[in-house]
């Protein structure tokens, strides 16, 4: 089944859009205010739950100001949390990436969604073999007892009895069309670790494992399970870190409104769009709140 992958922004929220129906209902503010970034937001919110991708960072590159904002929300007392998608790599990975470009978190300060996807597979029959789609240094081995690595060869796509998507790196149209002869031939459970539809990046939007899931969805070959934003089961992990603080106190801050807004906001937490770095970056605001029937609290332009 092979897939366009040349998605602009605008085809990107209009996919999210497309399949909204597997998704939270959206829970909307009345109106929108705007500011120009998260330090004129500290007197609304007592924790910052930040997404990783055009919030903190843009492919390897920190967003401007990202450093010197999380430093300052840190110094006012502020907790501040990082929830991401990226599900590629453990979380103690992403931890040191951050500390790298001058953010310190510490472990318990950064929740992804492979950690939802970690905390569903415990529950899972250990006897089962697992395919996993991901890179030779995703450390699969932490998933499950046993696991294969999905390549290019079909008949490691016929002998396990279930699908695991972690990443979208080295995935291909070929390895999805292997995937998908594999889900009709046999039906089989698909775990997803990433619902993101696309990452923004230096150059160009990457495609996430979301996209993927959805079009095999879309096929009626299996129903993918979602871990991540905007599902349920992050936002309570993230919640689990936070002590004695009221919701409409929690500010989910991100850059799409499909995972980040939608998610925060139907958690009860409020919402801040990041405008400038990533998926609404040159989209018409209101006419985009519109169409796809999400709102946030807040918009900034950037963090």
């Amino acid at each position: 089944m092979p897939l366009s992958k040349s998605l602009t922004r605008a085809g990107a929220i209009n996919r999210y859009t497309q399949v909204a129906s597997r998704m939270p209902k959206p829970v909307n503010p009345a109106s929108t205010k705007s500011v120009a970034h998260l330090g004129e937001l500290t007197d609304e919110f007592d924790v910052f739950v930040l997404d990783g991708f055009g919030v903190l960072n843009v492919g390897d590159t920190t967003v401007p100001g990202a450093v010197e904002r999380v430093q300052q929300l840190q110094k006012m007392g502020k907790q501040v949390l990082v929830l991401t998608n990226g599900a590629t790599l453990p979380v103690e990975k992403t931890v040191q990436k951050y500390l790298k470009w001058g953010m310190k978190f510490e472990l318990e300060d950064v929740i992804s969604s492979r950690n939802a996807l970690e905390k569903a597979m415990v529950e899972q029959d250990d006897k089962l073999r697992w395919g996993v789609i991901a890179t030779n240094f995703a450390k699969i081995e932490q998933l499950a007892p046993r696991t294969i690595l999905l390549g290019d060869n079909p008949g490691d796509y016929a002998k396990v009895d279930g699908f695991i998507f972690l990443s979208s790196l080295e995935w291909s149209d070929q390895r999805q069309q292997i995937l998908y002869d594999a889900l009709t031939a046999k039906s089989r459970p698909l775990m997803v670790g990433n619902p993101d539809l696309v990452a923004p990046r230096e150059d160009a939007m990457s495609i996430e494992p979301g996209f993927y899931a959805h079009a095999l969805a879309d096929a009626n070959v299996c129903t993918p399970q979602f871990y991540g934003k905007p599902f349920v089961d992050v936002f309570d992990l993230a919640a689990a870190r936070i002590s004695n603080v009221a919701p409409h106190r929690i500010a989910m801050v991100g850059d799409t409104l499909h995972t980040d807004i939608l998610g925060g906001a139907s958690y009860g937490w409020r919402s801040v769009l990041i405008k400038n770095h990533g998926l609404m970056k040159e989209a018409d605001d209101e006419q985009t709140f519109s169409d796809t029937g999400i709102r946030p609290h807040f918009i900034a332009a950037t963090t």
